[in-house]
């Protein structure tokens, strides 16, 4: 059984760009020394997990939350899926990170100590030639977000985050643009992705649809109308527009 998941973890990871260039069989070894965790939909991870483990996400969404004790309320920093890893931070700095990971769907990850996870990095140069962009990446987003939450209403926020997940149609042979990661995100967990709540978010979807620049289909978000919709954000989030041009480069 660990045999066929190991498989079909290589088979996963090789496709994303923090494991593409690794030669195959040293890939096949980091693999080997993995163990294979799952969780169920709506769990959350021990906070104790990810502060002494490395988890590399093989098939599933995990949602990367803080929240606050006072209030309760909640905010998602990351949305993971198929070839991320967690928990970076502890990774890093080998300190304590209080964050609470969430299963969106039922999770499947491979575990390794944190130890010999940084000993991947010094002993294989492509890994860690991958792994700095990758931070790089998950910094600049971040950034985007604290800025966003400062200088942006919540109707550009929630525009820019749906932006931010646009499939182009010609790319999905769909009828209309179809969304990676977050199509069938409930406005709750919409709202956590941009620093709001459920019921702003709401009215603001409603004002969406109203407009038909989105629509939901049997469940899932999509996007009937691509050009009102990126009217509605900063265009001059450098940032947003160039995933969203890297993303249809990656996709073609």
């Amino acid at each position: 059984m660990k045999k066929d998941i190991l498989d079909n973890a290589y088979n996963v990871l090789k496709e994303h760009n923090l494991f593409r260039n690794i030669a195959p069989e040293t890939l096949k070894s980091i693999l080997g020394e993995c163990q294979v965790i799952t969780w169920k939909k709506a769990d959350t991870i021990n906070s104790d997990i990810t502060n002494n483990y490395l988890h590399v996400i093989v098939e599933g969404r995990l949602k990367m939350t803080q929240v606050d004790p006072q209030t309760g309320r909640s905010i998602a920093l990351f949305i993971l899926s198929d070839g991320d890893i967690f928990d970076i931070f502890s990774l890093l700095d080998g300190k304590e990170h209080i964050v609470f990971p969430i299963a969106v769907d039922d999770l499947l990850t491979l575990q390794i100590p944190l130890k010999r996870a940084r000993e991947w990095i010094c002993e294989h140069p492509e890994f860690n030639k991958a792994f700095l962009p990758y931070l790089g990446e998950k910094m600049r987003e971040l950034e985007a977000f604290g800025e966003s939450v400062v200088f942006h209403d919540t109707a550009t926020r929630l525009a820019k985050l749906i932006l931010k997940h646009v499939i182009p149609k010609e790319l999905s042979n769909e009828p209309h643009h179809s969304l990676k990661l977050i199509s069938s995100f409930s406005h709750e967990s919409l709202a956590e992705m941009i620093g709001s709540v459920r019921s702003v978010v709401s009215s603001q979807m409603h004002k969406l649809k109203e407009e038909e620049i989105i629509l939901n289909t049997r469940g899932h978000l999509a996007i009937k109308n691509l050009e009102e919709l990126i009217k509605k954000c900063d265009l001059f989030d450098h940032y947003l527009l160039e995933k969203i041009q890297q993303h249809t480069k990656d996709e073609k």
